[in-house]
């Protein structure tokens, strides 16, 4: 794919992320589709070009009001791209159930971050809470990311 592409399918990325964001929004709890996407990105092209499109568009997410604090979104996201950069092509050398632990731990600890910051007081106050508001953002992410499976698999995004 050339990079026309790959600014097209970002750009169609972040308006999904800036229109649908509220209206898929369950009492606070919105989908992620920007970290589907660099997660993807950083799987098929490593962690440089990764962190650029992540710090990209998560500078982008913040300019244009998507975000709620000012750098969190470019910060979570090249934290992201860089830890699945390191994914890339190790399908072959890790055993599957290794590999999908660690995306999957990797996309936790995004969530994590997210969560973190945007509640602090909740971590503090009712960590039983906190932790159910971040599973349950990161189970709500994840059920966009297993219909993106269908068409294209991490086994294959890695090996590409």
């Amino acid at each position: 794919m050339n990079i026309t592409n790959h600014i097209f399918i970002a750009i169609f990325v972040f308006l999904a992320q800036f229109f649908l964001v509220d209206f898929l929004s369950i009492k606070m709890i919105r989908p992620d589709f920007l970290v589907i996407y660099i997660f993807y990105f950083s799987l098929l092209y490593g962690r440089t070009l990764g962190i650029i499109a992540a710090f990209s568009l998560g500078l982008l997410s913040d300019l244009s009001g998507v975000g709620s604090f000012f750098g969190l979104a470019p910060l979570a996201l090249t934290i992201n791209a860089y830890l699945v950069g390191f994914l890339k092509g190790k399908y072959e050398r890790l055993l599957p159930y290794v590999f999908h632990s660690l995306w999957l731990i990797i996309l936790l600890l995004h969530f994590f971050i997210i969560t973190y910051v945007n509640h602090q007081l909740i971590f503090v106050t009712s960590f039983f809470d906190f932790i159910i508001r971040w599973l349950m953002t990161f189970g709500y992410t994840m059920m966009f990311f297993l219909v993106i499976q269908f068409f294209f698999p991490v086994k294959e995004a890695s090996i590409a």
